[in-house]
């Protein structure tokens, strides 16, 4: 397989994160671009040219990192990113939704405070500020739930906390939220997670 690849995207993050965990990873052949880069884009398998983009071995081209994580599930045995049926499955893919809509957030008020002052629009910033803020309120009481679990919900909102870490170093969240503060601290300890900081994968 061969995976189109950034250091710097935290999507492609999970996926690989995931692959680690399930040692899908010594099957992968992972191709560095850029997703700005033209001719990056014009050679992507991907309409979009999007990261991350998966190619199979079977000659399947799959994007974006949700399917690539439900592909990644089909390949094992135990199903262990995504459970098959029952209240599991779909508490696992409505944390993956949550974690990918807190990524999404994130990257837009990042993107817009690279813009000058004078022409960002606030109103933006803090709207999307604010959806993460209420996705960290509703998290809290998850965390039982949530511990020791290693599945595409937990992985992309463990990677999604450390995202929002990366951009929001003051923000209280932490001291607001403990138990999801500590649980994300534990996250960060494992091999695939310490192995995959933005920048240096």
């Amino acid at each position: 397989m061969k995976l189109r690849s950034s250091s710097g995207s935290p999507f492609v993050r999970k996926v690989w994160v995931a692959a680690l965990e399930t040692g899908i990873a010594d099957g992968i052949e992972r191709i560095m671009v850029s997703p700005i880069n033209p001719e990056d884009v014009k050679s992507s398998p991907s309409p979009l040219g999007k990261i991350p983009c998966l190619e199979t071995d079977d000659g399947m081209v799959l994007y974006d990192s949700p399917v690539i994580m439900d592909y990644f599930s089909s390949l094992l045995d135990d199903n262990k990113l995504i459970p098959p049926g029952g209240k599991a499955r779909w508490d696992t893919l409505r944390r993956q939704a949550l974690g990918d809509g807190m990524l999404g957030s994130t990257v837009n008020v990042f993107i817009e405070k690279m813009r000058k002052p004078e022409r960002q629009s606030k109103g933006w910033i803090v709207h999307n500020k604010a959806a993460v803020d209420r996705a960290i309120d509703s998290l809290e009481s998850e965390v039982p739930d949530m511990t020791d679990v290693i599945d595409a919900g937990t992985i992309t909102l463990a990677v999604a906390l450390a995202f929002f870490d990366q951009h929001f170093p003051d923000d209280s969240w932490r001291a607001d939220h403990p138990k999801l503060a500590a649980w994300s601290d534990d996250f960060n300890q494992r091999p695939s997670m310490r192995t995959t900081v933005l920048g240096d994968m």
